[in-house]
């Protein structure tokens, strides 16, 4: 990175020190520049988020090439998962600085990883997050995104998976009917239905469990009894 924009880049994020700093680099074309933002956040000292409007005068003035935060007091300058995952959804490169230590690090979007080995991270890549994800790559269809990042299921009075499969588009199937891409709805320590699997063929399933990497599982008893349904999207009706 350029110098003058490390400057910059530093010089904000001590004006914006204890909370975390954010920016956007764009390239107008004849030169490069770090453009400062306001960090929004609800909770600016450890998240950071920059508004809608920001970003769109920043790109009137050129392409964003990379998203720009800080990590206040931080001694070892390890991107978190949190910051790879929203990595991930920009589909641009990030550069972090931490201060007042003046480390930095950059990190890409992981395009085409894998399904299984992804970390757990509650509302950003859980169950839901992950099919998400398969039916955006694999059938081109995009689901609305229902994760939070708290146990919603816990008081038994919220129900999201029950009061969303079929406005977004599924439809209920038999056992003995079940093919690539069904959805395997479930009950796990819960009075309600709390988790979802993606049916993979020859009897596994593709989840991601509470707390657990995402993989590739058996289909057996232990989930088969709790099993709540199995649904199908509308668009995959005529899918072999």
């Amino acid at each position: 990175m350029r110098q003058r924009l490390f400057n910059a880049i530093i010089k904000h994020a001590e004006k914006e020190y204890p909370n975390e700093a954010c920016g956007l680099i764009v390239d107008t074309g004849k030169t490069q520049k770090f453009i400062p933002c306001k960090n929004i956040s609800d909770n600016p000292k450890e998240h950071f988020q920059i508004s809608p409007d920001e970003q769109l005068k920043a790109e009137e003035q050129g392409e964003i090439i990379m998203i720009i935060h800080s990590h206040p007091d931080s001694p070892m300058l390890v991107p978190s998962e949190f910051d790879r995952i929203q990595c991930d959804y920009s589909g641009i490169e990030w550069g972090i600085v931490s201060f007042p230590e003046g480390d930095f690090c950059t990190i890409s979007p992981r395009c085409d990883r894998d399904y299984t080995g992804r970390q757990w991270l509650l509302g950003y890549a859980d169950c839901w997050s992950l099919i998400l994800d398969y039916y955006q790559r694999e059938y081109n269809i995009t689901l609305k995104n229902y994760s939070v990042p708290r146990e919603w299921w816990e008081n038994g009075k919220e129900n999201i998976y029950e009061d969303h499969w079929q406005t977004e588009g599924f439809i209920e199937v038999e056992l003995n009917d079940i093919k690539l891409g069904d959805i395997i709805m479930m009950r796990l320590n819960a009075n309600v239905t709390n988790h979802a699997a993606i049916y993979i063929g020859d009897n596994r399933l593709l989840h991601h469990a509470f707390g657990q990497l995402s993989s590739r599982t058996p289909y057996g008893k232990y989930y088969r009894d709790r099993t709540v349904r199995i649904v199908r999207h509308k668009e995959l009706f005529d899918a072999k």
